[in-house]
Parts: structure tokens; C-alpha cells; sequence
């Protein structure tokens, strides 16, 4: 391997070729865990598909064309790897309801889910292989996420990684699709809507099998310049991050700082069975971070609505657990809603911990004066309240019911179950064509 080339990257391509050589496996738990993110990953593009924003942009790729090739999820067309990663990285992303990192809410499915199925698509590659792409791709995206690798930048490297993998690179093909990839995506923006923020995701996955076609080509990335950040790449492959601190699979398609409140309020209804015509009021304790995170007091739209915990708290209250429309443009001018919202209060109150990323506390206090608390350190759907496989089933069908006929759903959902037993994921990424 090339000297000049830096050691993270040399570190990350032998981890790379150490996996695909099966030098180093996938321990079961991951593996189970990255069934469960491609699984939920599909079922969030799917439900992108019916977005104005994602059918845009698919509209925009139709137009540049592509050989035809890797399904665009949810929209009964193909087109190249290259564009159809794009667009399925967007629709991953486009709602809020996809995974993320729980130390640095990297959403690193997003990147790499969508290049290993369309190159598995184009090529026929097997579940195994494509499971294990995935799993290496997200692992590194992961790690680079946690040391501050700035904007999509961590994703478009992880995305080539496992694109590299499955193209069958060597070391030093690797090492030139990272040096490719690491400066390629931006993001990290303060964006003024969901496409726009979601495509810096899509870009990642783009920028990232783009890097690997290149590599596989014969460009020659490496550069003794490249920089990957300040990871700690000594026990790669040994202590996977997926695994600790872990993945958050969100069952609420909002920003998952506001899902303890969530918990907090639906646990307190659950067990007191009031109306939203009982309550007067709701104080709301969270962190400062949380409050940083969620800014908007009186959102305009449902991009602002999803980043409110005003409105999701008494959306929440008026409605019950958040679904899709809730965060659709006349849900978020609901006069119910909007009365609710003057009746809640947040305060930075609490402190987060490695052990409670985003605590919350809720207090109603009802027309009768009874006041009702409830605190809730770990939301549903993070490792330490991780989603059951009934759970997540149910995700799958609530997302996709209207856009995939039943059989393809069940075959859908029994696909990714059992990747480990396909030897040719082409069926199992074009039956979630739409």
C-alpha cells in the first residue's frame, strides 16, 4: 500500500478487506441489528416516495436518465446506481423516520442502505454479502460521525466502503475510494426545508458509489493530504459502535430529541385516561441541547413542526403517538393543536448523560388540579428500549401499505428477515419498486 497514504485510511481499508476476506465477521447482534436498519430504511423510502420533494427529485433523474438498472424505491423506475442511490438516500431521510447514531444522530442508513441495494440490484450480489457491505459501511460512517467528521462527509466515505466491498476492491482500491469520497459531500446546513435537508444524505450515498465506481476504474484517490478526522480506529472490527453506544430506530417521524416527551405524555394518558379538554396546563423539562435542536415555538410548516416540541407535544396530546400527518401543512394550522400549544411550557431543566442522551419531564396538571409527572430517560426505539420485531413490522406496513400491494409487503419484510439465505438480492431490491 502507498506510504503517503494516511493511517485511518489504511486502517479503515484493511478492516474493509478484512471483512470481505472474512478475516473479520459481523458478530451476530450487529448483524441482526443491521437486518432490522435496512428493514426500517426501506419501509422510511417508501413512505418518502409519496412526498412532493421526493417525487421532484425522482422527476430530476428521469429527466438526466441512467442505464436503468437499480430501482428508485416506491417509484416503478430504475435508473443507474449512481442516481438511484441519490434519490433513495433522500427518501430514507425525507420524513424523520429513519435510524440514527446515538452519540452523534449520524444517519448513517441513509448513506449506506441505498448504494449496497442498488449495486446489489445491478450485479445480482448475494444477502450475505450485502448484509456484511452494510454493516462495514454504517460501523465506519459511525465512528467518523462520533470524532466530528463535518457535514455528510462521514456517510459518503462509509457509503463507499461498503461500495468498495462489494465491487470487490482491494486494499488499495479502498483506500482511493475513501480519499474520493471524503471531501465530496456537503451537509451539516441549517436548511429551510425536508428535501433540501434529506438530499444531503442522498448526496452522500451518491458521492459515495460514485467514489467506488471511480476507485474500481482505476482513479487513484489516495492522497497523503486526505484526512478522515480524528477516529480511533484501533479496535475497528472488534468493538463495533452499532452495537455501544448503538442505533436508535425512531417509531415517531420527528426529531428523536422530542421522543421522550412523546413516551412522557402517552405513558401519562395511558394511565390516567384524561381528555385533551382536561388539561390546563403542561410544563415541559428537556436539556438545553434539546431546546437547541427543537427551536421552533409556533412552527409555519411541517418541515419547522417536526423540530417544535411545543407542537409535538400537543399534537401528542390532542392526537395520540405522531404518524406522517401529523406534520402535513393543514395538521399543523389544527386549531385543537394550536389551543394546546398555548397551554405548554418548556424549560432546559435537565442534564444529559451518556446513559440519557434526551431525558424528559412532563407535568399536566388538569382542570381539577391533580397534576400528573412522568419522566422518561430512554424513548421507545433506542438501544436501551430497542423496537420488537412486531414493532417494527407494523412500521413496515403502516409506511408501505399504500404504495406496495400485499404480498410484495410480506415478501418485502420476509426478504430482509432472511438475507442471510438469498443468493440474489436483484428480486429483493426491485419488488420495493412500487
Amino acid at each position: 500500500m502507498n506510504r503517503t497514504e494516511p493511517e485511518p485510511i489504511q486502517r479503515i481499508a484493511e478492516f474493509a478487506t478484512g471483512i470481505a476476506q472474512s478475516d473479520i465477521t459481523v458478530p451476530p447482534p450487529v448483524a441482526e441489528l443491521c437486518r432490522e436498519m435496512m428493514l426500517n430504511a426501506a419501509g422510511a423510502a417508501l413512505a418518502g416516495a409519496a412526498h412532493p420533494d421526493g417525487v421532484a427529485l425522482a422527476r430530476v433523474v428521469r429527466e438526466m436518465g441512467g442505464n436503468g438498472r437499480s430501482t428508485i424505491i416506491g417509484m416503478g423506475m430504475r435508473t443507474s446506481p449512481v442516481y438511484a442511490s441519490l434519490v433513495n438516500g433522500t427518501l430514507v431521510r425525507l420524513l424523520d423516520y429513519d435510524d440514527n447514531t446515538v452519540d452523534s444522530r449520524a444517519h448513517v442508513t441513509a448513506a449506506v442502505f441505498p448504494p449496497v441495494m442498488a449495486l446489489g440490484e445491478m450485479h445480482g450480489y448475494s444477502g450475505p454479502d450485502v448484509l456484511t457491505a452494510f454493516a462495514a459501511g454504517c460501523e465506519v460512517a459511525a465512528r467518523l460521525s462520533a470524532a466530528g467528521l463535518q457535514g455528510a462527509s462521514a456517510g459518503a466515505v462509509g457509503a463507499a466502503v461498503a461500495s468498495s466491498m462489494l465491487l470487490g476492491l482491494d486494499a488499495d482500491g479502498l483506500a482511493s475510494a475513501i480519499g474520493l469520497a471524503v471531501d465530496a459531500a456537503s451537509g451539516g446546513m441549517e436548511y429551510g426545508s425536508a428535501g433540501a435537508a434529506a438530499m444531503s444524505e442522498g448526496r452522500a450515498a451518491m458521492q459515495g458509489v460514485m467514489a467506488a465506481l471511480s476507485a474500481e476504474a482505476g482513479i487513484d484517490g489516495k492522497s497523503a493530504s486526505a484526512t478522515v478526522g480524528t477516529a480511533d480506529f484501533a479496535d475497528l472490527g472488534v468493538r463495533w459502535r452499532l452495537e455501544d453506544p448503538g442505533v436508535t430506530i425512531r417509531p415517531y417521524p420527528c426529531h428523536p430529541a422530542s421522543h421522550s416527551v412523546i413516551d412522557a405524555i402517552l405513558g401519562l394518558a395511558q394511565l390516567h385516561r384524561f381528555e385533551p379538554s382536561d388539561v390546563s396546563a403542561v410544563h415541559i423539562g428537556v436539556t438545553a441541547g434539546a431546546t437547541e435542536q427543537l427551536p421552533h415555538v409556533l412552527p409555519a410548516d411541517g418541515w419547522q413542526a417536526r423540530r417544535s416540541i411545543g407542537f409535538i407535544a400537543a399534537a401528542t396530546l390532542c392526537h395520540g403517538a405522531p404518524l406522517i400527518n401529523f406534520f402535513s401543512e393543514p395538521a399543523v394550522r389544527d386549531e385543537g393543536v394550536r389551543d394546546m400549544m398555548e397551554r405548554v411550557s418548556v424549560e432546559a431543566t435537565l442534564s444529559a448523560s451518556p446513559l440519557a442522551l434526551d431525558p424528559a419531564e412532563v407535568a399536566i396538571t388538569l382542570n381539577d388540579g391533580r397534576t400528573l409527572r412522568h419522566r422518561i430517560d430512554h424513548p421507545r426505539g433506542s438501544p436501551a428500549m430497542p423496537l420488537d420485531p412486531e414493532e417494527l413490522d407494523a412500521k413496515f406496513l403502516y409506511c408501505t401499505r399504500y404504495i406496495l400491494p400485499a404480498d410484495h409487503i410480506d415478501e418485502a419484510v420476509s426478504s430482509f428477515r432472511g438475507i442471510l439465505e438469498i443468493e440474489n438480492v436483484t428480486g429483493m431490491a426491485s419488488v420495493l419498486g412500487g
